[in-house]
């Protein structure tokens, strides 16, 4: 909602107002703002009319303004018979892009905001806002978070025009439909819609729109406030909603009934709704071949089971069920242990503690000095520590494994989530063994079973159970990257 939209009586521009007044109240409104110019304009050849050119000089390209707007309106011909010197100017003289006509201050202040000038002409009662802005931002980059070996090498910037851009060269269909919202009381940030229209799911669409329209903030600075206003279950670990940088990826979930927002100064796209297995699936899979690509696939399956329960297996196995080790491997371990003063639980926090910290800790150094110190920390510390006898050896091997596993999920935001779900499996093996252990599987699976996203099943399609949709959901089929299959999301609501 915008900003001054709630006023009961709007402000509307007069006739009789003299240029100087427009001048006034725009001074009042704004305040003294060094970077807002005003520009009296002779109008015609003989200047018959005149003026008020009203723009942001930071945000405005003050060339464009110059050539295609005060040129032109000080070359006017003697005017033809015209009803309105407003349409004139607006269908005949100016030849810029986007230009509308207004008369309440309202909507003018706020196209202003948005990097647009506005032309007010003595004697009128209406006045033109034209398109002139110039956000200054990056170019397109190749990806830093979704890279893949073979593939596009686009992403997404911070320019959501640049992001629409960059979709529609890859939908080029009249289907493909884009609204557009402002959100934020101060920032008044741009919030598009995507979907295709008989692709996508109505109810979907629906509710997304309705979920963004009920934002409230002053502010909206990137996408992660929308995804965590607008997300099913705001306590639950796992996503359900997903994001991207890339537009490639962006083009094949609208093939697929997706719904997708962009928001204006983030580069990255929200996708909704998502299913658990979606997030163990990338571009890379569909730029190689299908059984390199399934076996990857298979890999990062793997991945994930020894991210969440690898030291909780170690923890159940040296502490309640020694019996299921081979003797040899048993005697190394008790070797090992035997100068460790901790129980293998306490051991196991403690090492997972400190690798979470040596890995925050690189994320947020230096790019140059990150990487050492992630590496360089990890090796110092587990070696000092074996050698201090303070824990043994056989647990920075499984600390080590499970971290280097975690890093094979494609996806941050899932990953994060094994992550944190790693720490209460721990407990539950230290307290209960493998018994506990099964619990703890147990209600994650439960848990993933009741989530929904958006009205679709989380655990689509091995939840509600579909056998033609299986053919993508462990194995890479031979199919195109962009095959449509927005059915699956239809088959999975309620």
């Amino acid at each position: 909602m915008q900003q001054k939209q709630q006023q009961s009586n709007p402000i509307t521009l007069k006739s009789t107002q003299s240029l100087d007044e427009v001048q006034q109240l725009i001074n009042k409104y704004f305040g003294d703002q060094s970077d807002m110019i005003f520009r009296k304009v002779g109008i015609g050849n003989d200047n018959k009319h005149e003026g008020l050119l009203v723009f942001i000089q930071d945000i405005t390209n003050q060339d464009y303004i110059s050539e295609q707007i005060i040129k032109p309106l000080k070359s006017i011909p003697q005017q033809s018979d015209s009803t309105s010197y407003i349409d004139y100017l607006k269908d005949t003289i100016l030849i810029t892009g986007d230009i509308s006509i207004s008369s309440d201050f309202t909507t003018l202040f706020d196209d202003l905001l948005m990097g647009k000038a506005l032309l007010f002409i003595e004697g009128q009662e209406q006045a033109l806002s034209i398109a002139v802005d110039d956000w200054k931002g990056r170019q397109v980059e190749q990806p830093s978070a979704q890279t893949v070996v073979r593939g596009p090498r686009e992403s997404f910037t911070e320019s959501i025009n640049t992001n629409k851009a960059l979709i529609r060269k890859r939908i080029r269909s009249h289907d493909l439909q884009i609204k557009s919202k402002r959100l934020g009381k101060y920032t008044q940030t741009e919030v598009s819609i995507l979907y295709l229209k008989g692709v996508a799911d109505d109810d979907v669409v629906q509710e997304v729109e309705k979920r963004i329209d009920k934002i409230r903030l002053d502010g909206i600075s990137g996408s992660n406030q929308i995804e965590e206003l607008i997300q099913d279950d705001k306590f639950s670990p796992f996503p359900t909603i997903d994001n991207t940088e890339r537009p490639d990826i962006i083009a094949a979930s609208l093939l697929e009934g997706k719904v997708i927002i962009l928001v204006n100064g983030t580069p990255f796209a929200l996708i909704a709704p998502v299913v658990f297995m979606q997030f163990f699936q990338t571009a890379e899979d569909y730029y190689s071949r299908f059984f390199l690509a399934s076996a990857i696939r298979f890999l990062r399956f793997i991945s994930l089971f020894i991210t969440l329960l690898a030291p909780s297996i170690y923890i159940a196995l040296t502490t309640f069920h020694q019996e299921m080790l081979p003797t040899r491997l048993l005697s190394n371990l008790a070797a090992q242990r035997e100068g460790v003063p901790f129980p293998a639980f306490v051991e196991a926090i403690m090492m997972e503690v400190t690798f979470e910290i040596l890995r925050e800790a690189g994320i947020r150094m230096p790019r140059a000095v990150g990487q050492a110190v992630s590496v360089v920390g990890a090796i110092v510390i587990g070696q000092a520590a074996v050698e201090a006898g303070i824990v043994s050896a056989a647990m920075v091997i499984v600390v080590s494994i499970t971290a280097i596993a975690s890093f094979v999920i494609p996806s941050y935001s899932i990953a994060n989530s094994i992550r944190l779900l790693r720490f209460p499996m721990m407990v539950f093996a230290g307290s209960f063994g493998f018994f506990g252990l099964m619990l703890g599987v147990f209600a994650i699976v439960v848990h993933l079973c009741g989530l929904k996203s958006f009205g679709v099943s989380y655990m689509a399609p091995l939840s509600p159970f579909h056998l033609r949709d299986q053919r993508d959901t462990f194995v890479r089929t031979i199919k195109s990257y962009f095959s449509s299959k927005g059915e699956t999301l239809e088959k999975s609501k309620k």
